[in-house]
């Protein structure tokens, strides 16, 4: 059985170009495009790896994070960032409250955020 990736992200276009991209590796996609969506997801679908943005419509990533890393039913999904946000006190704070990466859109091509998300599913 395929494993499923969350991804919460706003930008139709990145969304799509990461759905295609991880579904071409065999993974199942399910997208979130707003923090609120994103959270209530997580939550109630468990996916096997979640990749947030942190610039979200509603409800912001860090505060998904938070509530993602409270819940007891949901705490151990790994949970690896993905922001335009190139800013090093926001990536240690993503990584203290329990994502397993921090990575920067711009400097990371699709093929290496799926290494990245092999290594953790």
């Amino acid at each position: 059985m395929p494993k499923t990736i969350l991804l919460v992200e706003d930008d139709v276009a990145l969304a799509k170009m990461y759905s295609t991209k991880f579904a071409l590796e065999g993974f199942n996609v399910k997208i979130a495009r707003s923090g609120d969506e994103g959270l209530n997801m997580a939550l109630t679908e468990k996916p096997d790896l979640i990749l947030l943005d942190m610039m979200l419509p509603k409800v912001s990533g860090d505060v998904i994070l938070q509530k993602i890393k409270n819940d007891s039913s949901a705490k151990n999904i790994p949970v690896i960032v993905l922001s335009n946000l190139t800013v090093t006190k926001e990536a240690q704070e993503a990584v203290r409250l329990g994502a397993k990466e921090y990575l920067a859109k711009a400097m990371h091509t699709p093929e290496q955020i799926v290494e990245k998300v092999k290594k953790y599913i």
